[in-house]
């Protein structure tokens, strides 16, 4: 690429830009995975946010962001963090090369550069696909998701039952983020683990967008990141494949050419990457078990149709107050705090709650609202039947449920076959 007038490449200039950006993208990495790390860090990311928050409300006339931590990677906070990033980016590639104008190359930096991307995306990778191998980043429909209405699901909710239906397909979109990652790690498998990990997030990014997961930012950088390293390692494939020439060994020594600082990498590369799989690893094995002892231990969990319903009369219509009585009792699964109650008008209420196994009774409120609470007590007259009598906000209530078997559901029931004499499509 030719020269600007003022002597300056544009290709100087885009590193020095990509270098400050992807630094300060990736902040805080490695050191979040180092015990302890976390006082010193801590307080310049507690500068960053507040820069963020500082710079939305004179730049783009946002006040009152929220900073709580929702699990959400697209809040608003994040979107400011990011457009921060990218100005402070900008800013620092500007100043770079107005202090810096006869320097037009930086081998060591570009390496550094390349490292830290191959590493920093590696890692997370990593992380990511040990919990799709150890199935925990999705988990199966739950008893409340099975007898919901279908246009009841939000988008994100389709695509999480839908992974998680399948142990087998998570299992395999886990192994090709764990191999893409592994081959990253690797100065000699980098393009390859580049080109692995490029189908592999493509395929998350149009999940991520098409179906409203809120991880949109990140995803797209982790492709972004991918392409970028493909691009460095592949040019020797664009020679081969699509220009019809020959190709040369690409320049594949290391970042640290000293032996002791060579040996010394490669200790702090095997401690880190050690570090994060077994810890990445053990948090999987956590959540795997955590979620299979409350499927075993949770007694009551799973679909309670009432059969018997009785509650003081309305002073409204019999119509009226019939709407209100009960047609379902839910327990979730894997949530067994949640309880929701499905009313013959087909309004589902949601109530955080508290068990008592020893007294058998069960207490709590509206999830949205902490005046309207509910207490019940229970009585196992058999495992399918209970009698429940509580009150619920300010009414006396009495009812009879009977376990619904969601293991009988077509969803459950039907397998895998290899002979299929006509499509099974419901």
């Amino acid at each position: 690429m030719e020269p600007s007038q003022s002597g300056l490449s544009w290709n100087t200039l885009l590193f020095r830009f990509l270098f400050a950006y992807i630094l300060l993208y990736g902040f805080a990495f490695p050191f979040y995975y180092i015990p302890g790390a976390h006082t010193l860090i801590h307080p310049i990311g507690s500068a960053l946010q507040d820069l963020a928050l500082w710079y939305g409300k004179i730049a783009w006339g946002v006040d009152a962001v929220p900073t709580e931590e929702t699990g959400s990677g697209d809040m608003l906070l994040y979107w400011l963090l990011w457009i921060t990033k990218l100005t402070l980016a900008i800013l620092v590639a500007i100043i770079w090369s107005a202090v810096d104008r006869k320097r037009a190359d930086y081998p060591w930096l570009k390496k550094l550069l390349i490292t830290y991307t191959r590493y920093y995306l590696a890692l997370i990778l990593l992380s990511y696909g040990l919990f799709k191998i150890v199935p925990t980043q999705f988990n199966e429909p739950s008893a409340r998701v099975l007898v919901q209405m279908y246009g009841d699901s939000s988008p994100m909710g389709l695509l999480w039952n839908f992974m998680g239906y399948s142990t087998a397909y998570q299992i395999f979109g886990g192994v090709a983020e764990v191999l893409g990652a592994v081959l990253l790690l690797f100065r000699r498998t980098t393009l390859l683990g580049a080109l692995v990990l490029v189908g592999v997030m493509t395929n998350v990014v149009m999940l991520n967008y098409c179906f409203d997961v809120p991880v949109k930012l990140a995803s797209t950088h982790y492709l972004l990141f991918s392409i970028g390293l493909a691009v460095v390692y592949g040019k020797p494939l664009v020679n081969l494949f699509f220009r019809n020439r020959p190709t040369a060994p690409m320049d594949q020594r290391p970042l640290f050419e000293k032996k002791a600082w060579f040996w010394g990498a490669q200790v702090v590369k095997f401690l880190l990457v050690g570090f994060v799989f077994y810890s990445m690893l053990s948090a999987a094995l956590a959540q795997k078990e955590y979620t299979d002892n409350l499927k075993q231990t949770s007694a009551l969990g799973g679909v309670h149709d009432v059969v018997q319903f009785s509650h003081p009369a309305s002073t409204d219509s019999i119509a009226s107050a019939y709407r209100t009585y009960w047609r379902k009792l839910v327990v979730d699964d894997f949530r067994p705090e949640r309880l929701w109650i499905e009313q013959v008008s087909g309004t589902r209420l949601q109530y955080q709650i508290a068990w008592d196994t020893v007294n058998r009774k069960v207490s709590g409120h509206l999830a949205n609202d902490t005046l309207q609470r509910i207490t019940l007590s229970y009585e196992v007259k058999s495992p399918e039947e209970l009698r429940w009598q509580g009150t619920w906000n300010t009414d006396t209530v009495h009812l009879t449920t009977k376990r619904f078997a969601t293991d009988s559901m077509l969803l459950k029931t039907r397998k895998f076959t290899w002979v299929s004499p006509y499509p099974f499509n419901r």
